[in-house]
């Protein structure tokens, strides 16, 4: 039997009688027959060629059925006739926005608000429109407004979500996607979007309990598989990040980001074979994806064959491609020439990569200034004295448990962390941004004498709560946070009898490491320049030798190329330093298994090597810019020392 809404329609309206032939075709066009809407509105345009409302509602719908330049004429010769009313100034502003026009889209936006101010979806279109021209705080005023207006408007709150985020103001959209939630709670994608603002936040755990939610909304979506496996990547926990990528190819054989996922965890864990073979049936999906090479920089020997470096090439040549696919083949290229003892060329590859990681970052994006942070380690050198440490240390928890492994990227920390994992009494958190936080909040509350006291105390008791968990009965839990070295004088004052091991490593091999190598994003701003690289192992060296001076019973130095020389007897030298008795283990540190998130994972799965040290020798004669840096005088005392630096 045929429905209300065909009857109406099958019974047609009179040629002559336009109101009627147009509230069917609303009728249809609110039902998504837009077709048959469409013809409805041109038989009263055939009638009256002139009727401002069908050329409205005909403009619309050519729109929307992809005929926009269409659209656009309809809906500019219906607005003459329209001019007073919001809506057709609305509409060809959605039709100008689908035609890249987005200025003109603004302006018809605007005109429908002059004529409505209380037009909630336009104020949430312009905050849209002006959120892709990178104008945020415009948006969220607009966003705000649209709210204001209409309390639970889902679309405005979305927008407002994406601006606060691309504004960086992260944990505002967190709680935006909150109150969208709580809104809307069946809705599927506010929990991934509120899992993907959290772990931007470092909040890991609270992700993956996002994307949990969201899966049981809608446990088909690869999408969230995927992401909730990167965020357990995050967590070290491999062996769950592995479940959720093949439950992603369950679903979907096919899917690119799930073999690239699985392909990332497989190596993270050691599984080197098993991953390559996860990429070769990546390109056999799509011979012209990239992610098969983002891997290549971190990892040991590949092949070098000429069809390979030309495919490498050919990639990095092609400004189609994302720039994110460009920088890992420029990298990529790097690594094989080098391997390939083509040392000149592998130096301007990796001078190219990383000169499109800074023309890529974004304008408002977080920048290393070198300058700041030798203002910060002078500062916190003579801020950081023996008495301060002391009086300081009152308030602190005298738990043994923690272990702070400091230093550069690329010094040896993970490999000193690896060594130290495989001793049965110590247990390897990975890099922890407890720290960092702890510091933030101590710095927020600005507390001074008792109150300052009990914060301290306060904070300390409870990580050594969680480092309790996290280590399950083990005597030492490792944090290895490289830049956890700034703040040596907030884990003195809180762990008094923590230990800490420094590493260190020729900084002409430190600079050149980091600087071969692409960072997870939004990381190591410093390491794209090779001066930056230079003046950051000086600051750091200078700052750890301080740091050592004030605490030489808690703090050891482990060296890079001491360690490769006589790798039984530093290890020894650093589990006697921790406290432990010795198991032979320890050599064998390239069997133990675990999640190596770092750039780091192949190396420490490899018996101890020696080619890494002295390798700023094939490069010498193009390094005049990191030696330069590396003679630098310190600069300027600077007076804020606890100021946390994004590039830190």
């Amino acid at each position: 039997m045929a429905s209300t809404l065909d009857e109406a329609v099958s019974s047609g309206p009179s040629p002559l009688d336009p109101a009627e032939a147009l509230q069917a075709g609303l009728a249809l066009h609110r039902a998504g027959r837009i077709d048959e809407a469409a013809a409805l509105y041109r038989q009263v345009l055939e009638a009256a060629p002139d009727h401002p409302r069908a050329l409205h509602l005909l403009g619309v719908s050519e729109t929307e059925r992809g005929h926009v330049e269409r659209g656009i004429e309809l809906l500019q010769q219906a607005i003459p006739c329209l001019d007073a009313t919001p809506e057709p100034h609305f509409d060809l502003g959605n039709a100008l926005r689908i035609a890249g026009k987005r200025e003109e889209a603004l302006e018809n936006y605007r005109r429908a608000l002059a004529r409505n101010p209380n037009y909630a979806l336009a104020h949430a279109c312009i905050a849209s429109l002006l959120t892709e021209l990178g104008r945020y705080e415009a948006a969220i005023s607009h966003c705000q407004t649209a709210i204001a207006i209409e309390a639970e408007s889902i679309p405005a709150r979305i927008v407002l979500a994406v601006a606060l985020k691309e504004a960086r103001r992260l944990p505002e959209a967190a709680e935006t996607w909150r109150a969208i939630i709580e809104l809307e709670p069946e809705r599927p994608d506010s929990y991934a979007q509120l899992a993907s603002q959290l772990a931007s936040l470092g909040l890991f755990k609270e992700a993956v309990h996002c994307y949990d939610r969201a899966i049981a909304l809608q446990p088909d979506n690869v999408s969230f598989h995927c992401m909730r496996g990167g965020a357990l990547i995050r967590l070290y926990d491999g062996a769950a990040a592995e479940a959720s990528f093949r439950q992603a190819l369950k679903l979907s054989p096919h899917s690119k980001e799930a073999w690239g996922g699985l392909s990332w965890t497989l190596r993270l864990l050691g599984r080197f074979e098993e991953a390559d073979r996860c990429l070769e049936r990546l390109r056999e999906i799509d011979p012209t994806d990239l992610r098969d090479v983002r891997h290549i920089p971190a990892t040991g020997k590949q092949q070098q064959d000429v069809a390979e470096l030309d495919r490498l090439a050919a990639a990095f040549d092609n400004p189609a491609n994302k720039s994110e696919d460009r920088i890992a083949a420029a990298f990529a290229l790097g690594r094989l020439l080098d391997e390939a003892g083509r040392f000149d060329e592998a130096f301007a590859h990796y001078a190219e990569a990383n000169r499109l990681m800074r023309e890529n970052w974004r304008a408002d994006g977080d920048r290393y200034d070198p300058v700041s942070f030798g203002c910060r380690v002078d500062a916190l050198i003579a801020t950081n004295t023996q008495e301060a440490i002391a009086d300081g240390a009152r308030a602190g928890n005298m738990s043994e448990l923690p272990v702070f492994v400091v230093g550069m990227p690329r010094s040896g920390t993970t490999l000193v962390e690896q060594i130290c994992a495989s001793h049965a009494r110590i247990h390897a958190a990975g890099e922890l941004d407890a720290i960092p936080l702890i510091a933030w909040e101590m710095l927020r509350g600005r507390q001074t004498g008792p109150r300052l006291f009990e914060t301290a105390r306060r904070v300390a008791d409870r990580h050594i709560v969680r480092l309790h968990r996290l280590g399950r009965g083990a005597l030492r839990v490792v944090d290895k946070l490289p830049d956890n070295v700034l703040l040596v004088g907030v884990i003195a004052r809180l762990f008094p009898r923590a230990r800490i091991v420094y590493c260190s490593r020729d900084p002409r091999d430190t600079a050149l490491s980091c600087y071969f190598q692409v960072f997870v994003q939004g990381a190591q701003y410093f390491s794209y320049d090779l001066a930056d690289c230079g003046r950051r192992c000086r600051d750091v060296q200078r700052l750890a030798e301080h740091w050592q001076k004030l605490l030489p019973l808690h703090m050891i130095e482990v060296n890079y190329e001491k360690l490769v020389a006589d790798l039984e007897g530093e290890s020894r030298r650093l589990i006697d330093f921790l406290g432990l008795d010795w198991e032979p283990a320890c050599l064998e540190f390239y069997r133990t298994e675990r999640t190596v998130a770092t750039v780091s994972h192949w190396q420490v799965r490899q018996p101890i090597y020696s080619s890494s040290v002295g390798r700023w020798r094939h490069y010498e004669k193009h390094l005049g810019p990191l030696f330069a840096a590396l003679d630098e005088p310190a600069a300027p005392q600077a007076m804020s020392p606890d100021t946390p630096s994004s590039s830190a």
